[in-house]
C-alpha cells in the first residue's frame, strides 16, 4: 500500500506546476482541449450501434470533460462492484476484519479436553479456505486440547439461508447457473458442489484428528450459543477481500460482501434486503436522487440493477475525496496492462498502467468506469457504459479502451 500512500498528492502537485506553465502559454485554452478530446471521443463511439452513456470529469477540480447521454439509465454489470465496496468502506471501514471463529460451550478448556460442542461460525468471509481451516485446527491442537467429547457444530446464521440470492425472482434476469452459492461460512470460494459450510466443518474434523485430536460426536448444522466462549480465530483484512473482488470481479466476494454490510448496517442475518438499504441510504446520502438508480444485490449479476452516469462521477468523486481510504480504493481497481479483469487490456497504448478500473460484463452489456491519468498528472473519473450491442463484446471493449488512451493523451495544455 506505501506505493499508493501519497498518490493524491502526486496529482495535485504535478496539477499545480502544469496549470502555472499552462499560465505563461499563449493563445492555448482549456477549452480548445475540451472540444479536441469530445471530438476524439465522439469519431471513436460514431459507429457504435447500441445505448452508449459517457461522463467524464476531473478528480480534482471536479469539471466536466465530456458527455454523452448522461441521463440514460443503464444496466451496469459488475461496475456495481464499486458501489458494493463504497457502501463497504463506510460501513464496515478499512480496520474491519472478515472472520472465522471456533467457539466451544464448555466453560474450562484448560484439562485438555472439551466436554461439549466446539462451533465453527462463519461471519461471511468469502475466501475462507483449506489452509484457513487448518490453522483453526493447529491453534486448538496448540491449546494441548486432546479430545472433544460433542459435536462439531456448523453455524452460517449471520447470513439468511437465500444461497442463490434472486435467481429466479425475475424469469428474464441472469438464470440461477450463473449465480455463486453464498453462505455465512463459505470454504474454498463454495466449489465443488453445494452446502460449503459442512464441507467446511467436515474438513475441520479431519484436521483435528490428523493432530490426535479425539472427535467423539458428529458434525450437524445449529447455532453457536450466546454464551459460547471464543477458542480459535482466523481472518482475511477489509483490504484483502475488497481487492480481490474488483480486481477479479469476484461475484460470491460482492454478495458475501453486500450481506455482510447488510449484517452491519441493521443486524444479522444479512441479506439482500438489507445491503440494499445501506446502499440507498449510502447513495442518496452523497446527492443521488433516489428515482435515478436501482441496486438490488451487489455483484451486478442482476438486469434489474440500473444507473446513470452521475451516479458513478459522484461516487467516485466521494472515494477520491476521503483521504483516509482512497489510497486503498484506487489500488483495488485493476491496472491496465497489468492486473485483474485489464490485465490484457490496453497493452502498448498509453493507457497502459494509467487506468484504474472496474470492468463489467453482462450478455449485451459492458462498462468500464474508473480512474485516468493524463499526460498532465492530472486524475480522471469515467463512466462508459454500453448496453443493447448484441452477443459479442470485444468490439465495444476496443472502443473503451480507445476512449481510455484518448483520456491518458488529454492534456490542458
Amino acid at each position: 500500500m506505501k506505493t499508493r500512500k501519497f498518490v493524491k498528492m502526486f496529482f495535485l502537485f504535478s496539477h499545480i506546476f502544469i496549470s502555472i506553465s499552462v499560465m505563461n502559454l499563449s493563445g492555448v485554452y482549456a477549452g480548445d482541449k475540451k472540444a479536441e478530446l469530445a471530438e476524439s471521443i465522439n469519431q471513436i463511439i460514431s459507429d457504435v450501434s447500441c445505448k452508449i452513456s459517457i461522463q467524464i470529469a476531473s478528480a480534482d477540480k471536479y469539471d466536466l470533460l465530456y458527455e454523452y447521454q448522461p441521463d440514460q439509465k443503464m444496466i451496469p454489470a459488475s461496475i456495481t462492484k464499486l458501489i458494493t465496496a463504497a457502501v463497504a468502506f463506510k460501513e464496515l471501514g478499512l480496520s474491519y476484519d472478515f472472520k472465522t471463529i471456533i467457539y466451544t460451550d464448555d466453560s474450562n478448556i484448560n484439562d485438555g479436553v472439551v466436554n461439549g460442542n466446539i462451533y465453527l461460525k462463519g461471519y461471511g468471509d468469502p475466501d475462507l479456505n483449506s489452509s484457513d481451516v487448518s490453522l483453526l485446527a493447529k491453534n486448538i491442537a496448540d491449546k494441548n486440547i486432546t479430545e472433544i467429547t460433542g459435536n462439531i457444530i456448523y453455524d452460517e446464521s449471520f447470513f439468511d439461508d437465500e444461497h442463490y440470492g434472486i435467481a429466479g425472482q425475475y424469469k428474464d434476469d441472469t438464470q440461477k447457473n450463473y449465480w455463486p452459492y453464498i453462505s455465512a461460512l463459505n470454504f474454498n470460494k463454495n466449489g465443488g458442489g453445494l452446502d460449503p459450510a459442512a464441507n467446511a466443518a467436515e474438513y475441520l474434523s479431519g484436521e483435528l484428528v490428523s493432530r490426535n485430536i479425539k472427535v467423539e460426536g458428529i458434525v450437524i448444522s445449529g447455532i453457536t450459543p450466546k454464551a459460547a466462549k471464543e477458542i480459535a480465530e482466523v481472518t482475511h483484512s477489509f483490504f484483502n477481500v475488497i481487492s480481490q473482488m474488483n480486481k477479479e470481479s469476484d461475484n460470491q466476494s460482492a454478495i458475501s460482501v453486500f450481506k455482510t454490510v447488510g449484517a452491519k448496517y441493521y443486524d444479522p442475518p444479512g441479506t439482500l434486503s438489507k445491503g440494499e438499504d445501506a446502499v440507498v441510504n449510502f447513495l442518496t446520502s452523497i446527492g443521488n436522487p433516489r428515482n435515478n438508480f436501482e441496486i438490488v444485490e451487489g455483484s451486478g449479476l442482476s438486469r434489474y440493477n440500473y444507473v446513470n452516469s452521475d451516479l458513478y462521477v459522484r461516487l467516485l468523486k466521494y472515494m477520491y475525496d476521503e483521504d483516509k481510504t482512497f489510497d486503498y480504493f484506487y489500488s483495488s481497481l485493476s491496472i491496465a496492462g497489468i492486473d485483474g479483469t485489464l490485465r490484457n487490456r490496453m497493452i502498448g497504448t498509453e493507457a497502459e498502467k494509467n487506468i484504474h478500473a472496474k470492468t463489467g460484463t453482462l450478455n449485451s452489456v459492458s462498462s468500464l468506469c474508473g480512474y485516468a491519468v493524463s499526460r498532465d498528472n492530472e486524475l480522471l473519473i469515467f463512466y462508459i457504459s454500453m448496453n443493447g450491442f448484441g452477443s459479442s463484446a470485444n468490439g465495444v471493449r476496443y472502443k473503451q479502451d480507445q476512449i481510455c488512451e484518448a483520456l491518458c493523451k488529454f492534456t490542458r495544455q
